[in-house]
C-alpha cells in the first residue's frame, strides 16, 4: 500500500482530508478527534485564514495568519502565544473548513459559525497572554538577578 503527502494530494485533487494532531488550534479543533478539508491556496492568503504549511524538519502545522508581510506570512495557533515567520514558499494548503469533533456537523471556514468564532480570538490571545505572563516574569526577574 503507497501513501500520498499532502502535498501530492493537494496537487492531483486540489483538496485534502486529514485529521489534526496537537491542542495548538483548541478549542477550534481537537487533537486526534478533529477532521480539516484542506485545498491549494488560490490566491494569496489574508489575515484570519488558517495556513498549512510544512516546515524544513518536515513537519506539517495548521496555524492561523494573523498579520501578512512581503512574501511572508504570520502565523500563530489559536492556543499559542507566539508566532511564527513563514515564508509564503512553506504554504501548501489553506484550510476550507473543518469538522470539530468526530460526528459533529461541517463548519465552513467564513460560515457564521466560523465567523462568531473568530471574533473571540483577541480575547483568547489576551488570555493566554496574561496566564503565562508570571512565569515569563519570574524567569526575567531571575535572569536580572544572576547577572
Amino acid at each position: 500500500m503507497s501513501y500520498r503527502t499532502l502535498e501530492q494530494e493537494l496537487a492531483e485533487a486540489g483538496l485534502a482530508v486529514s485529521y489534526t494532531v496537537g491542542d495548538s488550534m483548541e478549542p477550534l479543533l481537537h487533537d486526534r478527534r478533529s477532521t480539516v478539508a484542506v485545498s491549494a491556496p488560490a490566491r494569496a492568503l489574508v489575515r484570519g485564514d488558517v495556513a498549512l504549511y510544512r516546515r524544513p524538519t518536515g513537519e506539517c502545522v495548521l496555524h492561523r495568519v494573523v498579520r501578512v508581510g512581503r512574501d511572508v506570512y504570520y502565523i500563530r495557533g489559536d492556543n499559542r502565544i507566539y508566532t511564527e515567520k513563514v515564508p509564503a514558499g512553506w504554504v501548501i494548503g489553506v484550510l476550507l473548513g473543518y469538522y470539530p469533533d468526530e460526528g459533529d456537523s461541517f463548519v465552513s471556514c467564513g460560515s457564521p459559525e466560523d465567523l462568531a468564532y473568530r471574533r473571540t480570538l483577541p480575547l483568547r490571545y489576551a488570555r493566554l497572554w496574561l496566564r503565562a505572563f508570571p512565569g515569563r516574569a519570574k524567569r526575567l526577574l531571575g535572569r536580572m538577578l544572576h547577572r
